[in-house]
Parts: C-alpha cells; structure tokens; sequence
C-alpha cells in the first residue's frame, strides 16, 4: 500500500499550505529536474536543452502576453502548449496513481492563469523566463 509523506509525517494539510509535494514515499523517484542546471549540461543530449526550454516558455509568455483575456484564441494556444505528459516507469513528480499522469488539466488551467496574470503586470523577475515556472 502507497504512503504519503504527509501520512508518514502525521501532517492532514499542512504539506499543501507550505506548498510542499505530498509524494508517495514508496512510488515517486528522489529525482528532480533543476532546470537551470541544464545551462552547463556538456552531455551531447542535453546541450541547448537550456536554451530550448526558455524559448519554449518565451513561447507562452509571448501568446499571454498577446492575448486580451482568458477565452480568446492567444491564451487556448497557451494552455494548449502548455502540455506534459509523463513517461511511465520514470516517476519524476508526483501521481495518485502507479502511472505518471504529468500535468492534470486542473493544474495546467492554475499555473497558465498565474502565468496570465503575471505576464500582464509585467513583471520580469529573472532574464530566464523558465526559472519562473518552477513549481
């Protein structure tokens, strides 16, 4: 049977509040993926990947940018790219399930109108725009 870590550590909501993944502690990997590492990445499979990977989100911010409310065509296409899958068996993240699910289309909505709403202030905390969307 699956444990969380909030069943482990005897917590009810507190993980959630903080912000914390409440990981199962018997199916989820001890793997991370830190993006801005990829910057030095000498590993042929990976050099550029940080590049990619800022474009991609340059992508999406451009799209909100762009876009003029949460309905119009600009920021469906957002949310539409705004789409990862995850490959079964490698369990970065987080799942209810044995299958990795990625990114849940309630999740996608939450942090493309986050997203939404920063990029319509403006605000430009960091020259590499992926280092933002670290959740």
């Amino acid at each position: 049977m699956a444990m969380f870590l909030s069943d482990y550590l005897e917590f009810e909501n507190e993980l959630e509040e903080f912000g914390v993944i409440d990981s199962l502690l018997d199916k989820d990997s001890n793997f991370f993926i830190n993006v801005v590492r990829l910057r030095k990445a000498t590993v042929s499979e990976f050099k550029k990947s940080y590049e990619r990977i800022n474009d991609f989100f340059s992508t999406i911010a451009t799209l909100l940018e762009a876009s003029d409310n949460i309905g119009d065509s600009m920021y469906r296409e957002a949310l539409h790219l705004f789409d990862f899958s995850e490959v079964n068996g490698i369990n970065l993240g987080f799942s209810e399930s044995k299958y990795g699910a990625g990114f849940g289309v309630g999740l996608r909505k939450q942090v493309i109108g986050d997203a939404f709403e920063i990029v319509k202030k403006r605000v430009k905390a960091t020259r590499d725009f992926s280092a933002c969307w670290a959740i």
